[in-house]
């Protein structure tokens, strides 16, 4: 089309080529002279005031009680925004204006990976205090000590199999009668923690992910702009700076694989050859089993598209072909695995099993926040992310209107932000939007598109986004680890609290605090003591069967659960110390030797 940049032609878009002269790194060699003009940011500035306007009037219509999002609006982002808003006030203050472009070695990606996988594996330990919080995460861990043992599901005893619901089968498959448990989740997100687990912590794939992310972007960046090094120089700051994938990449979220595969596909698309497109649909197959099948797709359609637009019909036939196979696959898994869970042969397959019914389900129970929800998530999505990445990317969107390859990248953004607030506008756990955890490196690489289109405007912005850089690690980025770990600590107290007590099984009453439920995880095999049960659903049957050998049973008081209660300010429920009460007496009836939890 006349006027436009083919993305498969690999044209670049006119800019000045990169002048031979300056330092060899891309950090600057000395602080800038003071003689020299001040960078004028003032644009970055009003966008992050902007934002932080709006994330403290929303928090006026939206209370922090009325769900985890809006807490973490509350105790979180909209501070992060504000602090933000601050650092690029200050650093458009201090900082001047570099005239000379960046040149750097090919080191600087290899070191700034290898240098973020012990930062993330550590940050598991260390920051997140070594817990799996979210049932999200529980379900990969769990899972995959399925599949480092060579099963699909794990066998449950006879004892269980009628009363699974107790040991918490919440992201489960739903079934009348089990004969085996594993998560509903796809499973490729999980065999990949299998596999690391066979020769190191599982807790190693996110933190090798985060590194291949930023290996990947740089070799998307450096595929679309070949004779600009300054492109992906931006890129990999913006990548580094970003919080999200930090703290992400200390969990066991299907998150930063999906980062990986989105931008290694991109990377293969772009080649055009006919390996890297064959290529290309093995990384889309694995990328649509990681977790849920929608992302993925929600990524790749608007790149695809660009095969109609440039006539490549056999290209758009052989992807077409490709991902209708792994997409009908994928589609059939829970079938398939339900069946292996379901002990009751003839049992129909009840509501939840298939995409379609948990579809219907969602709807069902859509919270009716949904507004305030998609505006809070994308507000923390910004303040997880670089300090100059939306104001870059504001400048990228009016590339995006002539150059198809950046327009594709947007609308894969909007694509996968509108679908999500339709269909799951409350996101729960996690740090930043995980929904579009996938489509950081659209927004990178939107964003490098804007840092081109400045021309000769970059003098203002170089030394800015260095500066920005190092002042988002040295402020911004511990202040974000230290709520992650706010977050993660209580939950980690309790249950380790939990792991110490001498009994066969602990009871713990799902409304003592918010999220107690996520407390009750229990190993795939049930070879742990105590084992932990679901106060609130056990029933006579499930009290006569643990007491007939006169089991230890210790049921857990509010006092347990104070470390939460205390992060989220709520009281603990007060009806629960009589539910505790009479669930001790109905044991110790049944056999039980009880301990009060004191």
């Amino acid at each position: 089309m006349p006027g436009r940049t083919s993305c498969l032609s690999h044209r670049e878009i006119d800019v000045p080529m990169i002048p031979k002269s300056g330092p060899s790194s891309f950090f600057p060699a000395s602080l800038p002279i003071m003689g020299a003009a001040r960078v004028r940011l003032w644009p970055a500035c009003a966008v992050l005031a902007a934002l932080t306007l709006v994330a403290f009037a929303l928090h006026v219509v939206f209370p922090a009680t009325a769900n985890l999002t809006a807490f973490f609006l509350d105790r979180q982002d909209r501070w992060l925004l504000l602090l933000e808003t601050g650092v690029v006030v200050v650093v458009g203050g201090v900082v001047r204006q570099r005239d000379s472009a960046w040149r750097a070695g090919k080191a600087w990606p290899w070191i700034a990976a290898a240098a973020l996988v012990p930062v993330c594996l550590l940050g598991h330990d260390w920051v997140l205090a070594g817990y799996d919080m979210s049932r999200d995460e529980q379900m990969a861990s769990f899972d995959a000590a399925v599949f480092a043992k060579g099963h699909l599901i794990q066998p449950l005893p006879a004892m269980w199999r009628d009363h699974a619901d107790v040991l918490n089968t919440m992201f489960m498959y739903p079934a009348t009668r089990r004969g085996g448990w594993i998560s509903s989740y796809l499973p490729l997100n999980a065999a990949l923690r299998a596999l690391f687990s066979l020769f190191a912590t599982p807790y190693l794939t996110n933190a090798v992910m985060t590194g291949l992310g930023l290996l990947a972007l740089w070799a998307c960046a450096r595929r679309i702009w070949p004779a600009n090094r300054e492109a992906a120089l931006v890129a990999l700051l913006l990548y580094i700076g970003s919080g999200q994938i930090l703290t992400l990449g200390m969990t066991a979220y299907a998150m930063p694989a999906h980062l990986v595969c989105n931008l290694v596909w991109l990377w293969l698309f772009l080649n055009r050859r006919l390996w890297s497109d064959l290529a290309a649909l093995v990384v889309g197959f694995v990328a649509m089993g990681l977790h849920q099948p929608l992302m993925h797709p929600l990524f790749a359609a608007p790149l695809l598209f660009l095969l109609l637009q440039e006539r490549q019909w056999v290209r758009a036939a052989l992807y077409a072909a490709g991902y209708a196979v792994g997409g009908v696959f994928w589609l059939l898994w829970p079938g398939r695995m339900w069946h292996l869970v379901q002990a009751d042969l003839h049992a129909a397959s009840p509501a939840g099993v298939d995409f379609y019914t948990r579809l219907s389900q969602t709807f069902a129970g859509r919270d009716i926040a949904a507004r305030q929800d998609t505006v809070a998530n994308l507000l923390r999505f910004f303040a997880w992310q670089h300090l100059l990445l939306l104001p870059l990317m504001i400048v990228g969107w009016k590339i995006a209107k002539k150059d198809r390859l950046a327009g594709a990248l947007t609308l894969g953004i909007i694509l996968t932000a509108g679908i999500m607030a339709v269909i799951l506008p409350y996101q729960g756990h996690g740090f930043g939007y995980r929904y579009l955890h996938g489509l950081i490196g659209n927004c990178i690489l939107l964003a490098v598109y804007g840092w081109i289109s400045l021309e000769d405007r970059q003098k203002d912005w170089r030394n800015a986004l260095v500066w920005t850089t190092v002042a988002g690690l040295a402020f911004i980025v511990p202040c974000q680890l230290w709520m992650a770990h706010g977050f993660y600590a209580p939950s980690a107290a309790v249950s380790a609290r939990l792991d110490r007590v001498q009994a066969d099984y602990v009871m713990v009453d799902g409304l003592e605090a918010p999220f107690a439920l996520d407390l009750v995880q229990n190993p795939p095999a049930l070879d742990r003591r105590p084992l932990r049960l679901i106060s609130n659903f056990t029933s006579r049957q499930v009290e006569a069967l643990i007491c007939g050998k006169g089991a230890h049973v210790a049921v857990a008081d509010e006092r347990w659960f104070a470390p939460m209660n205390t992060y989220y300010r709520t009281a603990p429920d007060p009806e629960a110390a009589q539910r505790n009460h009479l669930l001790g007496q109905r044991l110790a009836g049944l056999g039980c030797r009880i301990d009060n939890g004191r």
